[in-house]
């Protein structure tokens, strides 16, 4: 405003007012101080010849920038894999995965070995082309037992298409402990042979070939071997049950005595680590069978022993189940007529018996039991004949005795017969009181109810 008014005055005038150029001076240099302390220094172009060092009469180098898209952002940490303290925190994790249908996750919950071996590719075979799944719900891996301290558990398979079969055999997936991360780890996979051959057919149908030689362990194992024959016995496959044992060692009586065990007593095996071996070498192997009878509410245990035969072959050649006996006869209860299934024979070895009331030779429910499982194994084996011998205790007559024995062979025959075993099988003779499994009187000269009990009796021998 001041300066406008001084122009027009000037105007007016005609005269130049001496105070005009001193104002304009003053101005002049305020605003040229505020350009220079306030704006902010024009940056020069860059040479592309100087780019990188030093510039030209000694001046700064300029530092490219890389364009905005090529600058990377920074790495995430890695997770650390999850540890697993206990086999069933491993086992809930890979039942997750294998439920969401994650396969590949999965397997990389297992060790390097795992991740790569043969028998797994198999695995995946199975639950993606070979017409198999894992349960929905419930329990996917059944507690098999252990060896050695390393657990093995089973996979539940079930079929998922329309034709496709049960599983004709386990899946088992061995476990360790890895010491370095502390955590449990999925080791190998083992595959029945039943079930290898039953999904290489499966397999085929859906064009798609597998080579059996590369899934195959190179023999058995003591767990795995106990685990086919107590899968035979649960069965009553008594021609299954002795593809596994040595038969100069464990006579059939004792077999089929055993079948007769589980099936009158509804024995299973017990839900958690039901094989333990507990020692193994290169030459023996011991293995203990815990079983259990929700029917009798009883629990037990089997003794087994292995020993590779000529082919290397681990077979069972010692079989102890006296603890199943014992727990089996006082479940049962005692009575007038003694339970226990299989005996040491007076004559040698070992045989089948069946028992009978006082004074009578007609059969009780449980020995007619006891022979329908006798029937069944001899069916197995058409050509087999088995010998019968009737037995008494010593009250009557010597000539009653023999009579009451003979007969109660013939009703044994008689009922076998009944169930579709050829009289040329059968062969009977009464011994009378001669041949006691158990002393009829005490030392001291007084009765013996229950060793009178145990002499009341049919033994069957299998092979003689």
């Amino acid at each position: 405003m001041l300066l406008a008014v001084a122009v027009n005055r000037h105007s007016l005038s005609g005269q130049i007012n001496p105070a005009i150029p001193v104002f304009l001076g003053i101005v002049g240099l305020s605003a040229g101080f505020f350009v220079l302390f306030t704006l902010p220094p024009r940056q020069q172009p860059q040479d592309p010849a100087t780019a990188g060092g030093g510039g030209q009469d000694g001046a700064a180098p300029v530092v490219a920038r890389p364009p905005a898209s090529a600058v990377k952002p920074p790495a995430k940490p890695k997770t650390p894999p999850a540890v697993y303290a206990r086999p069933v925190q491993l086992l809930d994790a890979v039942t997750a995965e294998l439920r969401a249908g994650n396969l590949e996750g999965a397997v990389k919950l297992g060790g390097p070995a795992f991740v790569a071996d043969a028998r797994t590719n198999f695995l995946k075979l199975l639950l993606t082309k070979g017409g198999y799944k894992v349960p929905d719900k419930g329990t996917v891996f059944a507690d098999a037992g252990t060896a050695a301290g390393m657990p093995r558990y089973e996979i539940r398979l079930l079929p998922d298409a329309t034709g496709t079969p049960p599983p004709a055999g386990p899946l088992w997936v061995d476990l360790f402990r890895d010491e370095t991360t502390k955590s449990w780890r999925m080791k190998s996979v083992v595959v029945s042979p039943a079930l290898l051959a039953q999904a290489t057919t499966e397999l085929r149908r859906h064009e798609v070939v597998i080579t059996p030689a590369e899934l195959e362990t190179a023999k058995p194992d003591p767990l795995q071997q106990t685990w086919t024959f107590l899968s035979a016995v649960l069965a009553r496959n008594f021609h299954a049950a002795r593809q596994v044992t040595n038969r100069d060692k464990i006579t059939q009586e004792k077999l089929a005595g055993l079948c007769i065990v589980f099936e009158e007593g509804e024995y299973q095996p017990a839900a958690e680590r039901p094989i333990v071996v507990t020692t193994a070498s290169k030459e023996a192997a011991i293995a203990l069978v815990k079983v259990h009878s929700a029917k009798q509410k009883t629990d037990a245990e089997i003794g087994i022993t292995l020993h590779p035969n000529g082919e290397g072959v681990w077979t069972i050649e010692a079989l102890d189940f006296s603890s199943l006996l014992e727990s089996y006869v006082k479940a049962s209860g005692t009575g007038k007529v003694f339970y226990t299934p299989v005996v040491k024979s007076p004559q040698g070895g070992e045989s089948l018996v069946v028992y009978f009331d006082f004074n009578s030779a007609k059969l009780v429910p449980r020995a007619i039991s006891q022979l329908e499982i006798v029937a069944r194994l001899l069916a197995t084996d058409p050509a087999k004949k088995l010998r019968i011998t009737g037995h008494a205790d010593d009250l009557g007559t010597d000539d009653f005795n023999y009579r009451l024995s003979a007969d109660r062979a013939k009703n044994v025959r008689n009922f076998l017969h009944k169930l579709g075993v050829a009289p040329t099988q059968i062969e009977t003779i009464g011994f009378g009181s001669t041949a006691p499994l158990d002393p009829n009187k005490r030392t001291d000269g007084s009765d013996n109810p229950e060793g009178r009990s145990r002499n009341r009796r049919t033994e069957i021998y299998l092979d003689f």
